[in-house]
């Protein structure tokens, strides 16, 4: 029996020859949670690092309320948020519960009738930014993600944020590498889960990252906290 779905593109801020993307589709009834997983999932995270999903709602006045969605048994309430500010968990909240008009937290995250902005970051240290887009609402009979669109490799962890990750694109196109881009080479095989087929100006291809099961064995790393 078809499900209602959610098609999403999500962005890596800042990232550029090619910008990094991935666009796909996922059941509206699941968590955030899930989302994460699937977002680490496509992008081949490895769940190393903390996460929150925020909702940039413009108020006036130059000022933003923020809506945080994340794991709240990771990570406590910020001192520095507002008194209009909300920390949802992440889950217990559905993507429904967001982007549907009659969704229980639809009106927190608008402002007269429009939509926040929707960001994921990963690795607070890193600071890799991505931004969420909702393109179109359907149904599937595919009740897992669905990736449709792939655009440029996605850095490695720990490849220190978007300048790192410019370093590393580097130290594999060198025609003539030094010993520091060949150490650079050797450990990104060795962290990244493609191993020795890592290349950063090779994405994988929509085939590999829907490949029977694949998700739902990440997912299921991911909740443990193993991967």
């Amino acid at each position: 029996m078809p499900i209602r779905t959610y098609i999403f593109k999500v962005d890596l801020l800042e990232s550029r020859d090619p910008q990094i993307s991935r666009t796909f589709s996922i059941p509206a009834s699941w968590t955030f949670q899930k989302l994460h997983a699937a977002i680490q999932h496509v992008f081949l995270w490895q769940n190393e690092h903390l996460h929150v999903f925020t909702f940039q709602i413009p108020i006036g006045g130059g000022t933003n309320k923020v809506v945080s969605i994340q794991d709240t048994d990771m990570m406590g309430r910020d001192d520095e948020e507002g008194p209009d500010d909300i920390v949802l968990d992440e889950k217990t909240v559905k993507l429904k519960d967001i982007w549907d008009d009659s969704g229980r937290y639809h009106r927190d995250v608008t402002n007269n009738g429009t939509l926040g902005g929707c960001f994921y970051e990963y690795d607070f240290g890193d600071a890799w930014e991505h931004e969420i887009t909702l393109l179109a609402v359907g149904t599937s009979d595919i009740k897992e993600v669905s990736v449709l669109e792939v655009s440029g490799c996605a850095p490695l962890e720990n490849s220190h944020g978007v300048l790192g990750w410019e370093g590393l694109k580097r130290a594999f196109a060198d025609p003539n590498p030094n010993d520091v881009s060949l150490e650079a080479r050797r450990l990104s095989w060795l962290v990244s889960p493609l191993g020795g087929a890592f290349h950063p100006a090779i994405a994988p291809t929509i085939e590999q990252l829907n490949a029977p099961g694949l998700f739902d064995r990440r997912f299921r790393q991911i909740r443990k906290g193993i991967l």
